[in-house]
């Protein structure tokens, strides 16, 4: 027997020599908290019942179980089941003290196309068209080989499957109802971990969760992938969002468009990367997120219009200032909400009235002598109390008596 051949079908007739020597090590260690949001239950892997000390022990962590696969603790004799070195490698656990293993494809004589599995039970059972968010980290193996014997990957995916009844331990690629997430582990090594994120829409009702390699045709010869996993999480999520309903603003008024994604990469309608956007006048705004753990864009579009919220003056082109209490004062109408400059000039350019404050009291008249009657011409400089919006307007005005 050379390399790695053999060593997924036989590790299991490892137990009974392995545990002579661990016959006599006994260590407790308490596991973290599980977080409300997760539906994986012991998601890394630190709850136990005992140290592992054989090929298949992954049941003694706790909620985990499936055919074959390993758990890996320090507290397991270093060299065999410990972490970091064991007896397929040597890693440290992405969190805590603990992770499993598992054999997910070996193509090797006597039999081929062997496969192990991890599986749990969830919390709770999935919502039906509800999106969930799953994650787990993945390190190869460093006694993975090919036909070369050297340590590359050779498979393109490692899935997820999600079903009602937990998934058979048998050692063949099946077909089986449920929601299948496949994962890319092109870029896997025996050096680091790596964060495999994808989301799914449930169907409803799945109760269970089963992490292997689910291809249906592989044939590869006188090859293994082994791989460890650690901090497996299912959460509900929502990749969403609303930058609000149509709205009307009032002249000069800025609305501040703003998103909140985590780990979100943003474009908005100009080109613009911030989560951030200002809006000064109308138009169509739309922003989109894109969610690069999960390969997922949404967007939202917004429409914002403007009107002028405060009366717009009315200003009168004739006054009759004669003292019959009949349009005496140059009276503009619609002036309450706003603050008012005057000035009145004649044909020459002359200035012969001139208020920063004007309150429709204008009689007609200069330095407290009655103009003539004619045409003058004012310039009204107006600012909105509320809005702080500016006009200008410029025009004729007649005086009669």
């Amino acid at each position: 027997m050379t390399g790695f051949t053999y060593f997924c079908i036989l590790m299991t007739y490892l137990k009974n020599i392995i545990f002579l020597f661990l016959l006599l090590l006994v260590l407790n260690i308490q596991g973290q908290l599980i977080l409300s949001s997760n539906y994986i239950q012991n998601p890394s892997f630190e709850i136990y019942s005992s140290c592992p000390n054989s090929s298949g022990d992954i049941f003694k962590a706790t909620n985990w179980w499936g055919a074959s696969t390993e758990y890996y603790n320090a507290c397991s004799w270093p060299g065999t089941f410990s972490v970091p070195l064991n007896f397929t490698g040597f890693q440290y656990a992405h969190k805590g003290i603990a992770y499993s293993g598992a054999c997910i494809y070996s193509n090797t004589n006597p039999i081929y196309d062997y496969r192990e599995r991890i599986k749990t039970k969830i919390n709770d059972s999935l919502i039906q068209n509800k999106r969930y968010c799953a994650n787990f980290y993945i390190s190869l193996a460093e006694y993975s080989f090919n036909s070369s014997f050297t340590n590359i990957i050779i498979l393109d995916s490692v899935g997820l499957l999600f079903t009602k009844d937990s998934v058979p331990d048998n050692d063949t690629a099946f077909s089986c109802n449920g929601v299948k997430v496949q994962n890319n582990i092109f870029n896997i090594d025996t050096i680091n971990w790596f964060k495999k994120s994808n989301s799914f829409i449930a169907n409803g009702g799945e109760k269970y969760l089963t992490l292997g390699n689910f291809d249906n045709n592989i044939n590869w010869s006188n090859s293994a992938i082994y791989v460890y996993i650690d901090d497996v999480s299912v959460c509900e999520c929502s990749f969403k969002f609303n930058l609000g309903n149509d709205t009307m603003l009032c002249d000069g008024e800025i609305l501040q468009l703003k998103v909140s994604m985590p780990n979100a990469i943003y474009i908005w309608q100009d080109g613009s990367t911030d989560s951030t956007y200002k809006v000064t006048q109308a138009g169509t705004y739309w922003v989109k997120a894109y969610f690069p753990d999960y390969n997922i864009t949404t967007y939202d579009t917004i429409n914002v219009m403007y009107k002028d919220c405060e009366d717009t003056l009315v200003i009168p082109n004739i006054f009759t200032p004669n003292g019959d209490g009949v349009n005496d004062y140059f009276a503009i109408k619609n002036s309450i909400n706003w603050e008012i400059n005057l000035q009145v000039f004649n044909r020459w350019g002359v200035i012969v009235y001139e208020d920063n404050n004007y309150k429709n009291n204008w009689d007609g008249k200069y330095k407290g002598n009655p103009l003539a009657d004619g045409t003058y011409f004012y310039i009204i400089k107006a600012k909105g109390k509320d809005s702080g919006i500016e006009k200008e307007y410029k025009g004729s005005l007649m005086i009669m008596r």
